[in-house]
């Protein structure tokens, strides 16, 4: 089973403006209206979590080391 690639930031900015294009072309309070927001709101994550700098692992201090 292959890991899925996640999408580039570009293809996320594609499927923002057609998540927000429906959201705009649907009645306010309608389940499409919300399921769009929802789709924005996972799209807008996945955009932030993309531009996250990486976060180098620590080693862990002295003191939580177990000696046996």
């Amino acid at each position: 089973m292959s890991t899925p690639v996640s999408p580039t930031r570009s293809r996320l900015m594609e499927q923002h403006v057609d998540a927000r294009r429906r959201r705009d072309a649907a009645a306010f309070g309608t389940d499409e209206y919300q399921q769009a927001c929802e789709e924005i709101a996972r799209i807008e994550v996945a955009i932030a979590a993309a531009e996250e700098p990486g976060v180098e692992p620590t080693a862990a201090p002295a003191w939580a080391t177990v000696h046996v």
